[in-house]
This record gives structure tokens, C-alpha cells and sequence, in this order.
């Protein structure tokens, strides 16, 4: 709920900075997508490799494809919802 409301959405947040590694500039629309709201520009060429290219749009990839993220960090590093503790609110 925390990242999306639970919907297939690319993130309304924007970019706080200029981020050159990945081709965007302060004020951009910030390139997350789907329930899990995944960094595309960190993880798109694996998401393809893997064959859940379409995670921005296949609800059954993104969950597959948040589950590659989470393995490879070992947890829910990678979620600003997590290390912020955004999270937190929607917990009862």
C-alpha cells in the first residue's frame, strides 16, 4: 500500500536531484513502476534478461520481479518506503 496504493502505476514522485548514471534530471517524473514500484533505470536490463520485461504493466512480473530485487538485497533495503519507514502508517 505504502508504494502504489496497490496499483499498477509509474511513481508520481520526482526526481531531487540530477542522476546523470541514469539519464534523468532534477523535477523528472521518477522512473518507478508497478505495485512494487521498481527503479527501472536499476533494474529494467535485468528484468528483460529474466524475462518479466513487462513487470510495468504484468501485475504476476512485478511481483516476480520485486521478489528478484528483494533476494539480491537480502530484504527491503531497496524500498524508500522501508528505509524511511513509510511503511509504518499502513500497518494496523
Amino acid at each position: 500500500m505504502a508504494e502504489s496504493q496497490l496499483s499498477m502505476i509509474q511513481s508520481r514522485e520526482r526526481y531531487q536531484e540530477d542522476k546523470p548514471k541514469w539519464g534523468v534530471k532534477k523535477g523528472d517524473q521518477e522512473l518507478s513502476f508497478c505495485i512494487f514500484q521498481i527503479h527501472a533505470p536499476a533494474h529494467e536490463a535485468k528484468a528483460i534478461r529474466l524475462g518479466l520485461g513487462d513487470y510495468r504493466t504484468n501485475p504476476e512480473s512485478c511481483i516476480k520481479m520485486a521478489r528478484v530485487v528483494y533476494d539480491q538485497a537480502g530484504g527491503w533495503s531497496p524500498w524508500t518506503v522501508y528505509t524511511k519507514k513509510m511503511y509504518l502508517a499502513y500497518i494496523r
